[in-house]
């Protein structure tokens, strides 16, 4: 044999590589439908002097100082199709600045921006006032989820980020978003445990068994053993599986690059039951806790190790 099998790009993803984006896609999806999101209006409401519908100007490394504004909470849900309880999360209409209203997702005249909705971040195409006020109505997600292979481990955790008084809860607010972690947050992680069963004879394809572990991490044990009783009764589910390579190639990833809502994007559950980018489905084998962690008054840890087949 003079060529690899069961590989055509060394730029593209396998299988497994495959899986942490696939598994990120299902858990923020999943989230979701059970009402993990929480809608904050102008102004908000719920929690005495906050005012996590008002942005604060942050500094970025390459990028003009007062053209990117951050919200408190990060992860503001960009997913559509969305209903709980005949609720659905606030759709981004536009922001306000100095009480003038900018319609999304670009602005307009002078004030053009662009959204990130991963970073919970509008970035204006010019410098607005440092004194300005720039407000928004948005949802943000209840539980983050983050896959290992793309979150350095310099990240900073932030704690108290739901702390009222001010946008400095801990002292880590200097860290552009990019850099922090929010709780709840549940961390994916790939490790090496793989195994492969050939699937039939006269075939070089395999199903593939592969060990997850999903890192779970909140500031009180209520908060950790209610998501962590979640992750560990996915025992027995399965998921359609979409081709991450594909979805790439022809576009319609939901978020742009620059974590924008890509306008001809389709959300998870669009691209797990189309036909045209299913690629195989998985199977949640086995799942339980292998790790329980205390690690200070107001840091709580809990590992779930999922054996996910793949067919």
């Amino acid at each position: 044999m003079s060529k690899f099998k069961n590989v055509g790009d060394i730029g593209e993803k396998g299988p497994i590589a495959g899986l942490e984006d696939n598994i990120k896609s299902f858990l923020d999806w999943s989230f979701l439908n059970i009402g993990a999101y929480i809608n904050v209006g102008i102004p908000t409401s719920g929690i005495v002097g906050s005012n996590f519908h008002q942005l604060h100007s942050v500094s970025n490394p390459g990028i003009t100082t007062n053209k990117v504004w951050e919200s408190s909470r990060k992860e503001w849900v960009y997913e559509t199709g969305i209903i709980f309880k005949n609720g659905s999360p606030n759709n981004i209409s536009g922001i306000f600045l100095n009480n003038t209203f900018l319609p999304s997702p670009t602005g307009s005249g002078n004030y053009g921006y662009s959204i990130n909705y991963p970073l919970g971040r509008i970035t204006f195409n010019n410098a607005v006032a440092s004194n300005s006020t720039v407000a928004l109505n948005y949802s943000y997600k209840y539980v983050q989820t983050y896959k290992a292979n793309e979150s350095f481990w310099w990240k900073e955790i932030q704690q108290q980020s739901y702390n009222p008084a001010n946008f400095k809860p801990s002292g880590d607010s200097s860290l552009s978003s990019n850099h922090r972690i929010q709780l709840p947050a549940i961390i994916i992680e790939t490790i090496p445990r793989t195994v492969l069963t050939p699937r039939e004879l006269g075939t070089t394809q395999n199903i593939i068994l592969q060990d997850i572990l999903l890192h779970i991490f909140a500031e009180n044990p209520n908060q950790r053993n209610i998501i962590a009783d979640i992750i560990l009764m996915q025992k027995d589910n399965t998921m359609y599986l979409y081709d991450v390579n594909k979805v790439a190639r022809s576009g319609i990833g939901p978020l742009n690059s620059n974590g924008s809502i890509n306008i001809s994007g389709y959300n998870y559950d669009q691209l797990s039951n189309s036909q045209n980018y299913r690629q195989s489905w998985a199977w949640i084998k086995n799942s339980y806790t292998s790790e329980m962690n205390n690690i200070s008054n107001n840091l709580f840890n809990t590992v779930i190790r999922w054996s996910v087949e793949i067919r």
